[in-house]
């Protein structure tokens, strides 16, 4: 499932190469964003849980990308629109995956704990200053 998926995130990625070019937008160097490496703060350094607690870190950032694709298509042109409605739907996907293997891999009181341990670290991050305006940011510094 991961290796079908990195696939997928491979050819989106093409895709928006593609886009970016016939629109003669410049692909530019940008830092890491704080939102995912926050995130990946929380987990645990020894295994089995280590696996866990990163696909539930992959679980947050999918279903948060789905939801700021569905709020953008609305705002776009028609081919933009077409674009992001379908990486809506893949990140949709890629979030039930990773839940799935969440599961399939942990235990499930153990899950549910790092799930609320996660979304009180993505809280904090999305309600705290942000001097880095990106996809997953929190509040603008001002």
């Amino acid at each position: 499932m991961m290796s079908r998926l990195a696939r997928e995130e491979l050819v989106h990625h093409e895709q928006v190469m593609r886009l970016m070019k016939k629109r003669k937008v410049e692909l530019r160097q940008l830092s890491a964003g704080r939102y995912a490496s926050g995130l990946r703060k929380v987990v645990r350094s020894h295994e089995p849980v280590k696996l866990v607690d990163t696909l539930v870190v992959g679980a947050f950032i999918e279903a948060r990308s789905c939801e700021r694709f569905e709020a953008l298509v609305p705002h776009l042109d028609e081919e933009l629109g077409k674009f992001y409605f379908g990486l809506l739907k893949s990140e949709a996907r890629h979030f039930q995956g990773y839940l799935k293997l969440a599961y399939q891999y942990g235990d499930a009181k153990d899950i549910a704990q790092v799930i609320d341990k996660v979304r009180a670290a993505e809280q904090e991050l999305i309600e705290s200053p942000d001097v880095e305006f990106r996809f997953h940011s929190g509040v603008p510094a001002a």
